[in-house]
C-alpha cells in the first residue's frame, strides 16, 4: 500500500511539473489576431511561436520556446558607462516576457532582466553587474522603487504603441569589488518591440531618492531570435 501510495504521488508530481513546463511555452504559429488582449509572437529559425494572453499563459513568465532549446532572449550591442572610468563596452542582457492584467483588470507588460554582464573593451570584465533580476517599471508611478514582479508595476499594454518606455532596476553595479552602483535604477528605458527588437537608454543611474550619480546608455538588439513582437 505504501509502495501504490508513493507511486500515485510522484506521479501526480511528474504531472504537476509536466503540466507548468507546457503553460510557460508557446503555441506555434503567428498570433492569430483580433480579441482585446495583447499577444506576444517571436520568430526564431524560420520558424514562429506565440502566446495569446488566455488561460495558464496569463501571468507566466516566457523566455524563448522549448523547441528553439529554450533559455532566456537575449540583447546585446554597444554601451557606455561613465562613471570614474568612462567606458565603451559590449553589454548583453538576458530575460524574459510576460502579459498579465492588473488589479483593474487592465493588460500590462512585463520584463525581467536576469543576468547581464560587460565585455570587449578596455577594463569591461571588471565590471560587474549584480541584483537580478531587474524589472521594467511603468516610470509614471511614484515613488518609483521599489522594482518587483508585481503586475500593477509593469508597462501598459498599448496596441497601437510602436515602443514602450519604462524605468528599469534596482542595479548594482561593482568594479574590482568596489561598488559604483547600489541598487539604483535607470530612466526612460525603450523597448522596441518587432523585427531585430531592441532596447534603447541614456541616463543617470537614480537611488530611491532620485538621487544620480554614474550614468550609462546603449542600444540591445535582440541576438537569439529574429524577432519579439507585442500584438
Amino acid at each position: 500500500m505504501k509502495i501504490e501510495t508513493l507511486f500515485f504521488t510522484l506521479l501526480g508530481l511528474a504531472a504537476w511539473s509536466l503540466s507548468n513546463i507546457t503553460v510557460a511555452d508557446w503555441d506555434t504559429g503567428a498570433c492569430p489576431g483580433g480579441g482585446s488582449a495583447p499577444c506576444i509572437e517571436t520568430e526564431i529559425n524560420d520558424n514562429t511561436y506565440h502566446f495569446n494572453g488566455t488561460g495558464g499563459h496569463t501571468d507566466t513568465w516566457h523566455s524563448r520556446p522549448a523547441a528553439e532549446g529554450g533559455g532566456d532572449f537575449v540583447f546585446e550591442g554597444d554601451a557606455g558607462f561613465y562613471c570614474s572610468l568612462n567606458l565603451n563596452c559590449t553589454l548583453a542582457w538576458s530575460g524574459e516576457i510576460k502579459k498579465c492584467q492588473d488589479s483593474n483588470g487592465d493588460w500590462r507588460i512585463g520584463f525581467q532582466i536576469n543576468s547581464a554582464s560587460m565585455s570587449n573593451g578596455s577594463f569591461c570584465s571588471l565590471y560587474i553587474l549584480s541584483n537580478f533580476p531587474w524589472y521594467l517599471k511603468e516610470p509614471s508611478l511614484t515613488p518609483h522603487c521599489p522594482f518587483v514582479d508585481n503586475c500593477d508595476d509593469f508597462i501598459p499594454y498599448d496596441a497601437t504603441a510602436s515602443s514602450y518606455t519604462a524605468n528599469l532596476g534596482r542595479i548594482s553595479l561593482t568594479a574590482i569589488g568596489i561598488g559604483l552602483v547600489n541598487e539604483e535604477h535607470l530612466h526612460s528605458v525603450a523597448f522596441t518591440p518587432g523585427l531585430g527588437a531592441s532596447f534603447d537608454f541614456s541616463s543617470n543611474f537614480y537611488d530611491c531618492d532620485e538621487s544620480s550619480d554614474c550614468s550609462f546608455e546603449g542600444e540591445l538588439i535582440i541576438d537569439n531570435a529574429t524577432s519579439l513582437d507585442i500584438q
